[in-house]
């Protein structure tokens, strides 16, 4: 102690230095030491102490005047503390808030000091200080019971008396479940009280000065109650609110909690600046606010939430109002930035994902919140900014003159060094100089010299503007044929082109189809074009399709028809002996067209328009052998056999129609229509069967073709790459658009069995139907990263296809949910493979409302184990616990290795109430016993005690109280791992 630090004992012989030690800046002791010391020596025994006033020859009364000073003391101390119980609850043991908190409701009421009969308590005529008190404890009775169950640091605990000295906040485990036990009897008492004192009128606080200090002369002291401070009925209130909310949270009332959140969070907008008497944090509140209505159904609405959550709303569902977010948050710099650099990544990655130039955007509001926050921005921005020309300036300067008005002139700065930076690094003068000319706020941040520096030609035409450009400048005619989709302004585009005169007369201009070199079209459509007469028509027809092929592959076919059928009538009217070649042509690309969105929207497509694009596909297929010499090219041909194969036409495929010979799709499709149409028909065809395995296994190993002996064995022999009916990759693209549920069920099993095979280890073998269709060997050196890599992209193919039953079967759905875990089981992925497993057992049972034993047929013990060994690995020793229930003969002694493993991360009794099994009861209750874990034992008793669990029930009784149980337990499941 400092030699000019005061002992607790000097402020029981002069009261009136307390006040002014607590107001200095540093006192030492602390206010929360005083409180622990005078706390302490009041509830100390006074037969067997050492201290210095406990050895003096006091007699009884004159010993309660002691306790009862240093109570008052305590008060004094906790009321210039403005009666904080976030303070104590952090630094005070639970013992002493305890005596604190009944001392206080001692003092303020005769008749409030036993908690325990707050039950009848009439608060109607109490007063505006005993409504404080009231509340203050019952407050502190609820905080205490949500603070036990939250993760927190040990406390320190004696459970053996130390000789001599002893440490006063020391606590030993008994007192403190003691107390608690005390409280939760009385939390129904706390909340009702809470609740009533919600509608109180006036409530004062008492401060230092309300309190008297018993003194040796002073026989009676009255405490001066009208020195009592008011609190503000928001901060009472909000406090109440807040308080109630949490506990109901704990409980599991979400409705109740809800409630009082949303009060609080009305009322936290009305707190002045200092509220002394409320700690609500802003931040805890929000959580528990957010919870609570996404538990109860009633989400925040998006415009009221914060940046963060509409960022990861607007992220998860489809990017809407994602430019919006990312400019508010330009300003206040909410969005963690990394976040914003991982989405941009993200585009990138998957260009098709995104609507049409939201990557640039993206990368432009990106830029501008490093730029503002100071930090380093991508050096390839300006290249970006090129790259997307007029359109991109103009969103960098709208994004920057909407938000303008609230920059600092720190922020001004830095976007003025920003924007000469990329004039020079991208070369972009001639369209960023004028963009900034156009709007003033942005212009001001430039003198005249500075433009002229960065663009040498601003002086030459000081009164153009970038808005008021002429429209017809060859440049803006270029951006609009090779930017818009539009017909219409195509069409204009085209004319104006022809007609316009380049800036230099010894430059030609450039023919439209050589303005965009990625500009692509089917080669029999192109060559049959440039045989037309060149006029404004054939460059608007070339336009037309060109543009069609990249939203096609953008899958926007809509807007691909649309401008495919624009083509089209103009192509009829164009002058020409090709012009009817070019219109079958165009007819045949059509169909394609359609072909592909009908296979990129299946299963979802009407079963009327997939008949009839079949039927025309069997048509086009038909027609190489016309008389009119005009026959479909490959790509068509390939499309036409991949609808016939997803729409189930494998009749058609093998002998319907006539065939050109030359598609070398052919070779695996046949095999495959061939298998799928044996398994339909219920034939059993090994050739058939063997003949698909071959052509599978040679693609993926694409250096060899496997043939088999008479015996069925298979025979590896090498072969050239000539004989392999496709490359790996083309294998890719063909299963990419395989989308029909029988042929995927096929390819997943083949696959599997050789992935098996290859493997040769029965304790990760992958689930697969159809295991008696394929050979039992196959001989692959190099192959099984291939083939686990193919079947992985297949199966989340299928799954994601076919998540449920709902456009198929069940089963089949069922089928590769397990085969996708075990393969995730197979790499260590073990929180991927547990959602797997799950899955299939909510889509065979129809996430639990048909379970008529089919979740038997799902979780077998194999794979109950595999995911037994899954939670272990994830540290989950109690859901591995319960989970050994499910086995048919019970895994007792992993069950009680995972119960008795300290290092578990998931809550232990929050999954009693999935225990039907006596044993598992019984041990866990003995458990607690003996580790002292008295609330733990007592809900391991509770559950122990239903009726339904009793071992001597019927087994009708019994299965429906462990179908019950494993139902509510893969709720919970899902709940954390889907």
């Amino acid at each position: 102690m400092a030699s000019d630090s005061l002992a607790w004992f000097e402020f029981l012989l002069n009261p009136a230095l307390l006040e002014s030690h607590l107001n200095q800046s540093n006192p030492e002791p602390s206010a929360i030491g005083l409180i622990i010391q005078f706390i302490y020596n009041s509830i100390k025994r006074s037969d067997g102490g050492n201290v210095e006033l406990e050895t003096m020859d006091l007699t009884a009364q004159e010993n309660t005047k002691k306790k009862n000073a240093l109570s008052v003391l305590a008060l004094k101390t906790a009321a210039h503390l403005k009666w904080n119980l976030e303070t104590f609850e952090q630094k005070l043991p639970l013992h002493m808030q305890d005596a604190l908190l009944v001392a206080l409701l001692a003092e303020t009421g005769e008749e409030m000091s036993t908690p325990s009969l707050h039950g009848t308590l009439d608060t109607g005529p109490l007063l505006p200080y005993q409504l404080f008190s009231l509340a203050l404890y019952h407050r502190y009775a609820l905080r205490a019971l949500v603070q036990a169950k939250l993760p927190a640091k040990p406390v320190k605990v004696s459970n053996v008396p130390i000789p001599g000295q002893q440490d006063p906040t020391q606590e030993s485990r008994e007192v403190q479940e003691g107390i608690l036990s005390v409280l939760d009897r009385g939390a129904d008492v706390s909340v009702r009280v809470l609740e009533q004192l919600l509608g109180a009128g006036e409530v004062r606080a008492p401060v230092m000065a309300t309190f008297t200090v018993h003194t040796h002369q002073s026989s009676a002291v009255s405490h001066i109650w009208e020195r009592c401070q008011l609190v503000a009925d928001e901060q009472f209130k909000c406090q109440i609110h807040y308080d109630l909310g949490a506990y109901h949270f704990l409980q599991e009332r979400y409705e109740d909690g809800y409630s009082h959140f949303a009060e609080a969070y009305k009322l936290m907008s009305e707190l002045g600046p200092h509220a002394e008497y409320c700690q609500v944090n802003i931040d805890k509140l929000r959580g528990y606010y957010n919870s609570c209505a996404s538990l109860c159904g009633r989400s925040t609405p998006l415009e009221k939430r914060s940046l963060y959550d509409r960022f990861l709303y607007s992220v998860g569902n489809g990017y809407q109002d994602l430019v919006k977010v990312l400019s508010e948050d330009n300003l206040v710099f909410e969005i963690p930035l990394y976040l914003r650099k991982n989405l941009e990544l993200d585009l990138q990655a998957w260009p098709k994902k995104a609507p049409q130039g939201l990557l640039m955007q993206v990368q432009t509001l990106n830029t501008i919140r490093c730029v503002l926050e100071g930090e380093s921005w991508n050096s390839g921005y300006p290249l970006h900014l090129a790259q997307s020309g007029k359109s991109g300036v103009q969103f960098l300067i709208q994004a920057l003159a909407a938000k303008f008005s609230k920059f600092n002139n720190l922020h001004k700065e830095r976007l003025r060094m920003f924007l000469m930076a990329i004039s020079i690094a991208s070369d972009m003068c001639e369209t960023l100089i004028p963009a900034i000319r156009a709007c003033p706020p942005i212009k001001a941040l430039f003198s005249q010299e500075e433009l002229l520096l960065m663009w040498p030609k601003c002086e030459e035409s000081p009164h153009q503007d970038y808005q008021t450009a002429d429209p017809s400048s060859l440049n803006d005619i270029i951006w609009e044929l090779i930017h818009s989709y539009n017909p219409e302004v195509l069409k204009n585009a085209v004319m104006l082109y022809k007609t316009t005169l380049p800036p230099r007369q010894d430059i030609p201009k450039k023919e439209i189809p050589e303005l965009n070199t990625k500009w692509e079209m089917p080669i029999p459509i192109y060559n049959t074009l440039m045989k037309l007469p060149q006029t404004p028509q054939r460059e608007l027809v070339f336009l037309c399709i060109a543009k069609a092929v990249e939203l096609a592959q953008a899958r926007s076919f809509r807007s691909s028809l649309s401008l495919l059928e624009e083509a089209s009538s103009h192509a009829a009217k164009l002058p020409g002996r090709e012009t009817g070649r070019l219109c079958k042509l165009l007819i045949w690309m059509l169909l394609m067209t359609k072909i592909q969105r009908c296979i990129h929207e299946l299963p979802c497509v009407d079963s009327n328009v997939l008949s009839e694009l079949t039927s025309e596909a069997r048509q086009c297929l038909s027609a190489h052998s016309g008389r009119d010499g005009i026959a479909p090219w490959t790509g068509v041909n390939n499309w036409c056999i991949l609808l016939l194969l997803n729409a189930g036409e494998w009749g058609s495929l093998l002998g319907g129609i006539s065939l050109p010979s030359h598609i070398y799709l052919l070779g695996l499709v046949k095999p495959l229509a061939a298998t799928a149409h044996a398994l339909r028909e219920k034939h059993t065809s090994k050739t058939v069967w063997y003949d698909l395995w071959d052509v599978v296994v040679g693609i993926i190993a694409n250096s060899s073709q496997h043939k088999r002996s008479s015996s069925g064995q298979s025979l590896s022999m090498e072969r050239h790459h000539d004989s392999v009916v496709m490359s790996r990759s083309a294998f890719l693209d063909f299963l990419e658009n395989l989308r029909e549920p029988s042929c995927l069920s096929i390819l997943i099993s083949l696959l599997g069995h050789v992935l098996n095979l290859l493997n040769q280890e029965p304790s990760s073998e992958i689930h697969i139907d159809h295991l008696a269709m394929w050979p039992q060997t196959v001989n692959g050196n190099g192959l099984k990263d291939k083939v686990k890599d193919t079947l992985t992209w297949l199966v989340d193919h299928a799954t994601r296809l076919y998540p449920t039953g709902t456009h198929t079967s069940a089963a089949l759905c069922t089928s590769w949910h397990l085969s996708r875990a075990d393969l995730a089981y197979m790499s260590d992925q073990y929180h991927n493979a547990l959602a797997g497993y799950l899955t299939a057992v909510f889509v065979a049972t129809d996430f639990l409302r048909n379970d008529n034993g089919l979740d038997q047929s799902v979780l077998t013990d194999s794979i109950i184990r595999r995911m037994i060994r899954c939670c272990m690995n994830l540290n989950c020793y109690t859901q591995a616990a319960i989970l050994c229930q499910f086995l048919e003969n019970i895994d007792y002694s992993t069950a009680l290795r995972c119960l008795q493993e300290r290092s578990a991360v998931d809550a232990m009794d929050a999954y009693y109430c999935c225990l039907w099994d006596v044993s598992l009861i019984e041990f866990i209750i003995n458990m607690h016993h003996k580790r002292g874990e008295v609330q733990r034992r007592d809900k391991a008793l509770k559950m122990m005690g239903l009726l339904e669990v009793n071992s001597n029930n019927n087994d009708e009784i019994q299965r429906e109280a462990a179908k019950v149980r494993k139902h509510r337990f893969l709720r919970s499941m899902a709940k954390q791992y889907l």
